[in-house]
């Protein structure tokens, strides 16, 4: 599938997200490619000038500030209305991996604070069961530890090489992005617990049915909707 296919598939999803925009909504801001994407889209189809955003990354934050929206912080706002995001990939159950972009931990963090949590992503990103490598953000002291361990659990682990750098990737909080390959993952939920009870691992990419709704969509403008859970 064409690069133009994926956009076209992706901006059906973020136009369903951004129905469930209202106005004085504090919207939590994910991180990556669709993200900055749907904040491409937002100026022509929501009123910005009503809305503020807290960022999950810096790249996050760059975009609002470059886009001229209204920067916000848990700080002052806790407990987002509203929480927009991506993932790497879905299963059936609407449990994803994140952590393509490094930012993790703070997505988990938006993830659990908000009022509302919506998932947009393209159809590719649909598995039947998750079998991606898993990202964790580790303590650069732990990694050693990390390591052993997660080999004990069976995955094959190894930290993140930058593209563009010579190194590793570190995160925005300054550690390590591990990457730990499971193969196809049967039980997400207790995979997500186990991880982060290894000491040095700070958070890791599995989010365990973390939205209220995630909407897919196709590159003839076709969304598919999944609730997940209900939304109080």
């Amino acid at each position: 599938m064409s690069w133009e296919e994926i956009r076209r598939a992706r901006a059906a999803a973020i136009k369903a997200a951004l129905e469930y925009v209202e106005k004085g909504m504090v919207i939590g801001l994910g991180s990556g490619t669709t993200v900055a994407q749907m904040v491409e889209m937002m100026k022509n189809l929501v009123k910005v000038e009503e809305l503020e955003f807290i960022p999950s990354s810096l790249q996050a934050k760059h975009l609002i500030i470059g886009h001229g929206l209204r920067l916000a912080s848990l700080d002052t706002h806790p407990e987002p209305d509203l929480v927009l995001d991506s993932f790497d990939q879905v299963d059936q159950e609407g449990n994803v991996i994140k952590g393509g972009g490094g930012a993790l931990l703070r997505e988990k963090i938006l993830a659990q604070a908000g009022r509302k949590v919506i998932y947009i992503g393209d159809h590719l990103k649909q598995r039947k069961k998750l079998d991606r490598p898993v990202p964790l953000e580790v303590l650069e002291f732990a990694y050693p530890h990390v390591k052993k361990t997660l080999e004990k659990l069976g995955a094959k682990a190894k930290i993140r090489e930058g593209k563009m750098k010579i190194g590793p990737v570190i995160s925005d909080n300054g550690n390590l992005i591990v990457e730990a390959d499971f193969g196809e993952i049967e039980n997400p939920e207790k995979l997500e617990q186990r991880l982060n009870m290894i000491a040095g691992v700070l958070e890791n990419g599995i989010f365990t049915k973390p939205a209220h709704l995630i909407i897919i969509g196709y590159p003839d403008g076709r969304v598919e909707k999944k609730i997940v859970k209900q939304y109080e």
